[in-house]
C-alpha cells in the first residue's frame, strides 16, 4: 500500500491534476471512448490548446491507465482525452494526471 501512495504523491508533484467529469455525448448517445477533462486554471480554448498531445495517467486501485489529450472541447477550457482502456463510470469526478510532456498517439495505443 505504501508503494501505491508513493506513486500517487510523485504524480502530484510532477503532473497537473485534472477532473474527469463526463464522457463525450450527443443527444441520444454516449461515447465512452472519449473522456472529458477539466483542467484547473484553464478557462479558454487557447489555454486548453496548449495541452493537446500531452500524456495523461489515471490511477485506479494502483493500476495505471495511460492516455492522450486529443483535442479541445468547446470554448471553456475542457479537453477530450482517449485512454488505452476506457474509464469506468464510477471514476466520474475522480482525479487524473496530465503529464507535462507530449506523446505521439502510437506510443500510447500500440504496445
Amino acid at each position: 500500500m505504501q508503494a501505491v501512495t508513493r506513486e500517487y504523491d510523485a504524480l502530484h508533484r510532477t503532473c497537473v491534476p485534472a477532473t474527469f467529469f463526463s464522457y463525450k455525448r450527443s443527444l441520444r448517445k454516449i461515447y465512452p471512448k472519449y473522456a472529458l477533462l477539466r483542467l484547473p486554471c484553464v478557462n479558454t480554448r487557447e489555454q486548453a490548446s496548449k495541452y493537446v498531445g500531452h500524456a495523461v495517467v489515471s490511477m485506479c486501485k494502483g493500476i495505471e491507465n495511460k492516455g492522450r489529450i486529443s483535442k479541445v472541447h468547446g470554448n471553456s477550457g475542457v479537453v477530450v482525452c482517449r485512454f488505452k482502456k476506457n474509464l469506468a463510470p464510477r471514476d466520474i469526478g475522480s482525479e487524473v494526471f496530465v503529464r507535462l510532456y507530449k506523446v505521439e498517439e502510437n506510443e500510447v495505443f500500440n504496445d
